[in-house]
């Protein structure tokens, strides 16, 4: 049984109390920060979901960590990896979440306040709709930052090999955040469809097993067919996962030659599909609010 329900209604009057406690109207930073608190507060109230959460990913660590000792590292070292095939699979489930938040957080956003019925509440107010993505994004990119401290740190703890200094770690934010960017289009795609179609969500659960699939998260993608290998290329994620490994794997810089390959890829795609997405989006956004039916479950 759901018990959420009183606290979904009384977090999303955050809006409006920032407007009545305020002689002027609170900044675009005050909002998002209202937004960000509301959604870390709503997920709060489900300790146990959040517990099974972390739990799912640690088991997969320990899963590739046994596996590790069955698979071979030749094809790793093959791939252009220095490490050990637990290192390889560590980096795909450790950073798993950011693309989850890319893809999936805005259409979850959409679809929840859509079932409460409290999106036209929350849209009828100063706050824009962007306003409300950002704060929620945020809140999934800090949880997303805590998964790949504990993945990254129980995988360096069972010896996967990854180096942890500060330089790597200042470089890895830069591929972190362009792979957020560069994923960002399909979620706002994945949102643009709820708020049109309402009932589910088809592009963000297509894609997001394609890209762990096609992209290489668990496996060398040189181990596929060549026929199929062709779609790996055209995925951001093979070059983020591909920029993160030779990073935390090989110690390179994000300004060596393939590193700053997957950087430039990503950039281009994010500096393409960004634009198209977002235009998609205002024009589905816009179209069911001269329809009436934003808010419509």
């Amino acid at each position: 049984m759901e018990r959420s329900l009183p606290i979904k209604l009384d977090c999303t009057e955050v809006f409006r109390a920032l407007e009545l406690e305020n002689e002027k109207p609170p900044s675009i930073f005050s909002r998002i920060y209202a937004s960000f608190l509301r959604r870390a507060k709503i997920r709060w109230n489900y300790k146990v979901w959040i517990v099974f959460d972390f739990a799912s990913t640690i088991i997969s660590i320990f899963t590739y960590y046994l596996l590790s000792f069955i698979v071979t590292n030749e094809q790793i070292v093959f791939a252009g990896y220095a490490g050990t095939y637990f290192a390889f699979a560590l980096i795909g489930v450790s950073f798993d979440h950011f693309i989850s938040a890319s893809i999936r957080s805005l259409g979850r956003t959409l679809r929840l306040e859509q079932y409460y019925g409290t999106l036209e509440s929350v849209v009828s107010t100063e706050t824009s709709i962007s306003t409300v993505f950002l704060g929620d994004f945020f809140y999934y990119f800090v949880y997303s930052i805590i998964f790949m401290i504990v993945g990254l740190s129980l995988g360096y703890v069972l010896g996967a090999g990854i180096i942890l200094n500060i330089p790597i770690i200042l470089q890895s934010a830069v591929i972190i955040i362009l792979m957020v960017l560069s994923h960002l289009p399909i979620g706002l795609l994945s949102a643009a469809m709820i708020l049109k179609y309402k009932q589910g969500n088809p592009i963000s659960w297509a894609l997001t097993w394609i890209n762990q699939f096609f992209s290489g998260a668990f496996f060398p993608i040189h181990l596929m067919p060549h026929y199929l290998r062709v779609i790996s290329y055209v995925l951001p994620l093979t070059f983020s996962l591909d920029a993160l490994r030779r990073v935390f794997i090989n110690g390179e810089s994000i300004f060596s030659m393939y590193v700053s390959g997957d950087i430039l890829f990503m950039t281009v795609y994010s500096l393409i599909m960004l634009p198209l997405a977002f235009f998609i989006f205002n024009k589905m956004y816009n179209n069911v609010r001269k329809e009436g039916t934003i808010g419509a479950y």
